[in-house]
């Protein structure tokens, strides 16, 4: 009895493991294949994008990623009607495309994503305004290393300034203004603080329309501040004219100082 019991129950295990196989068989040979590639608008394949399938009532019902080539594969799909939605950093999703999978197909459906450009301005609203010499982007300012950098000589240093404010309208280039006052002879350059130089011809504080120079002294100290400074040159580390045989007979020496404090400023230069 226990022989039979024990063979009958073999018999129900592997009709039940036949069963549920031929069902399982059965019903993926219904489910169908869903394959496609996903590209932009100029035909090129879009690596990396999400492909969602969705139901007719939206609800998600599997979700992949197109691979190198830009294609996508949704495997046993069951048969119906579903909504096919792709989407990629730096493109715009693309409408819900409907497609009708029916059993046991191998279905292609192709999606197109659309290239977009993110705009954006941000505007601070409490940006102050400031009248700094820094944050004029006509005006040049010229300290330290840099006004070191130009000519001694009082009479070079107005023609560079001058160069440096650009074209103006008329004979007389741009306007130098010493301390806030046109008209004044050049300080020398051991004096002067700072220079600002405005290319913009049509400021509103300019008479005339033409570059502006103004030049900032040093204030008076409480202690005696000074230096001098001694120059030369002649022909020999000038070039020949090539029309000549030899060079010009040419010699400058020029040499000066200041000293200067609190109620003292004495200046002296010769050539």
């Amino acid at each position: 009895m226990n022989t039979v019991q024990k063979t009958l129950r073999e018999s129900l295990v592997l009709l039940s493991v036949f069963i549920l196989s031929a069902a399982f068989v059965l019903g993926q040979q219904n489910r169908g294949t869903l394959r496609g590639l996903v590209t932009d608008e100029l035909g090129g394949a879009v690596v990396g994008a999400s492909v969602v399938l969705n139901d007719l009532n939206g609800v998600q019902k599997a979700t992949t990623t197109t691979n190198d080539e830009g294609t996508y594969t949704f495997s046993g799909v069951e048969p119906g009607k579903y909504f096919l939605l792709a989407s990629a950093p730096g493109f715009g999703g693309n409408d819900p495309t409907e497609v009708e999978l029916t059993a046991g197909a191998r279905q292609t459906q192709d999606l197109v994503l659309r290239v977009t450009i993110e705009e954006r301005v941000t505007v601070a609203a409490d940006t102050p305004l400031s009248t700094e010499a820094t944050n004029n982007a006509n005006q040049t300012v010229i300290t330290g290393q840099d006004l070191d950098a130009l000519p001694d000589d009082p009479d070079e240093l107005a023609a560079a300034l001058q160069a440096l404010a650009g074209p103006s309208v008329g004979p007389n280039g741009g306007q130098i203004f010493i301390d806030g006052f046109s008209g004044g002879r050049m300080p020398p350059k051991e004096s002067i603080r700072e220079i600002r130089i405005n290319q913009n011809p049509f400021a509103a504080e300019n008479d005339q329309p033409s570059g502006r120079v103004d030049i900032l002294t040093r204030p008076g100290t409480d202690k005696f501040r000074g230096n001098t400074y001694f120059s030369f040159e002649d022909e020999s580390l000038n070039s020949r004219n090539p029309f000549s045989n030899s060079r010009t007979p040419y010699q400058v020496r020029s040499f000066g100082g200041n000293l200067g404090g609190r109620w003292l400023r004495i200046k002296r230069r010769s050539s």
